[in-house]
């Protein structure tokens, strides 16, 4: 298998990094936007990368058991913060070969460090408590 290699400047969509995706039951979040270098690096790897409308070349890398924890570039774990749309980041891409109970199998980027670079931080919208009469 291919060794950690790393991925510069990416842009991060739908993380869900410290709590599971309700649909998938995983962690993960949406690399989008890769550069043609990017996706050559990812391709040679195996691991086929997406193409969609508002996220360009993409990947989704998931972990079924580990949380995705976000580091500050002085190595700091950033736990307070929900990380939002649109936030760039450095990831340690680490491909793995994966295989389904139904016999499927193929090669997926999991993520051994995630560097935020550029925060876009995620607020809830606060919901107005009904007015009552």
């Amino acid at each position: 298998m291919t060794a950690i290699f790393k991925l510069d400047n990416v842009e991060l969509m739908w993380p869900f990094l410290y709590e599971r995706n309700k649909l998938s039951g995983k962690y993960q979040v949406d690399v989008v936007n890769l550069s043609p270098e990017q996706v050559e690096m990812i391709e040679k790897t195996g691991t086929p990368v997406r193409q969609k409308e508002g996220k360009g070349f993409y990947i989704t890398c998931k972990s079924s058991q580990y949380e995705i924890r976000p580091y500050d570039k002085d190595g700091n774990e950033l736990k307070d913060v929900v990380v939002g749309n649109g936030t760039k980041a450095t990831i340690m891409a680490k491909p793995y070969s994966w295989k389904s109970p139904t016999g499927q199998s193929g090669v997926s980027i999991g993520i051994a460090k995630l560097i935020i670079t550029d925060l876009n931080e995620y607020t809830r919208p606060e919901v107005e408590a009904e007015e009552t009469l």
